[in-house]
C-alpha cells in the first residue's frame, strides 16, 4: 500500500472514529437533559433540540465521510454526494453558535468573558463584525444547497 492510499486510510479511521465519538456524546447529552428535566427549559427547548439535530447531522457526516476515505482507500471510490453536506452543516453550526451567543437562548455558566466595547465605535465594528460573518455562514450554506439543484453541465444538447 503506497503512502497517499495509508494517509487516506488512516483519516477515513480517525473520521469514523469521531463520527462514533460525537454520536456517543450526543446520546450521553440527551440522557443527562431527560434524567435533570428539560421542566425549567421549556422556553429554550426547541433551540437545544435544533443544537442537538446539528451535532447529530455533523456526527453522521464525519461518519460518511470517513467511510468514503476508507472505500477510496481500498480502490472503489464511492459516487459523490449530490449536495455540498460539509459546506451546510458548517455553515449552520456557525449560524447556531452565533445565535445562542448573540441572543442568549440557552443559559451557560460564564466560563469564558467575552469581550465589550469600550466606545461606539467598537461596538459598530463589532456588531458589523457579527453580520458580516453571519452573511457569509449563509454564503457558505446556499453554495452547498446550490451544488445539489443546479443543473447537470455534463448533459450538453447540441
Amino acid at each position: 500500500m503506497n503512502a497517499k492510499r495509508l494517509v487516506i486510510q488512516v483519516f477515513g479511521w480517525l473520521s469514523v472514529v469521531v463520527g462514533y465519538g460525537l454520536a456517543l456524546l450526543l446520546i450521553r447529552g440527551i440522557y443527562i437533559g431527560i434524567t435533570r428535566g428539560f421542566g425549567a427549559l421549556r422556553s429554550q427547548a426547541l433551540w437545544i433540540v435544533l443544537g442537538y439535530l446539528l451535532f447529530l447531522g455533523l456526527a453522521v457526516y464525519l461518519f460518511t465521510l470517513g467511510r468514503s476515505a476508507l472505500s477510496m482507500a481500498k480502490g472503489t471510490p464511492r459516487p459523490k454526494s449530490r449536495f455540498g453536506w460539509g459546506r451546510i452543516i458548517l455553515g449552520m453550526l456557525f449560524l447556531y453558535s452565533s445565535a445562542v451567543d448573540h441572543f442568549h437562548l440557552i443559559p451557560v455558566h460564564q466560563r469564558i468573558k467575552h469581550l465589550e466595547a469600550t466606545n461606539e465605535t467598537q461596538a459598530v465594528a463589532m456588531n458589523a463584525t457579527a453580520i458580516v460573518i453571519a452573511l457569509g455562514c449563509v454564503a457558505l450554506v446556499l453554495s452547498g444547497v446550490w451544488m445539489g439543484i443546479r443543473p447537470n453541465r455534463t448533459d450538453v444538447s447540441v
